[in-house]
């Protein structure tokens, strides 16, 4: 068994344009650069103060590796990234509402370039196989739509997103 501690992951939507906010990272095990969520490890410091350590982990992960800082989060989905042999959880959050305005702080050893993506179009691209990404971040990406699509309480703008999704993806 390998343990790890548990993992987040964000579907950061920008609050203007509700743009998905993604990040492009060289990925060791594919030796290549792979486009993601922002993601990263739920550390001992995110269980200081009041809330949930996996949302201050996700918090931080989100202005860390982007500059971008998040009012609400919503928890979408937890699951196991490899239960066969690993002890840990992985946590997904929606966030419909980040504003650019903090620093990034890049360990030494990351080079992230931050891309802002139509949500609708990634999800097509990821369906016709154009685009691939760690499966964790696919999951947290569907259940974000199914969330947008099924939602009574969203803003103005993301209802506008959740009738692009449902055009996109042929929901009935």
């Amino acid at each position: 068994m390998i343990e790890y501690p548990d993992w987040v992951n964000v579907v950061a939507l920008a609050r203007e344009t509700l743009q998905l906010v993604l990040v492009r990272e060289y990925r060791h095990g594919r030796r290549e650069v792979v486009t993601g969520l922002v993601s990263g490890t739920v550390e001992p410091s995110d269980a200081a103060g009041e809330t949930d350590p996996a949302e201050s982990a996700a918090r931080r992960e989100l202005c860390e590796e982007t500059g971008y800082s998040a009012g609400e989060l919503k928890r979408l989905l937890v699951s196991y990234p490899n239960p066969a042999n690993q002890n840990n959880l992985v946590i997904s959050y929606l966030a419909l509402d980040v504003v650019l305005g903090g620093d990034r702080l890049l360990d030494a050893s990351e080079d992230i370039e931050v891309v802002l993506a139509e949500l609708p179009e990634v999800m097509l691209r990821l369906r016709s196989g154009e685009l691939r990404m760690q499966a964790m971040h696919v999951a947290a990406l569907w259940s974000a739509c199914a969330h947008i699509i099924g939602s009574d309480n969203l803003t103005a703008a993301a209802v506008a997103l959740r009738e692009k999704l449902v055009a996109a993806l042929g929901v009935t």
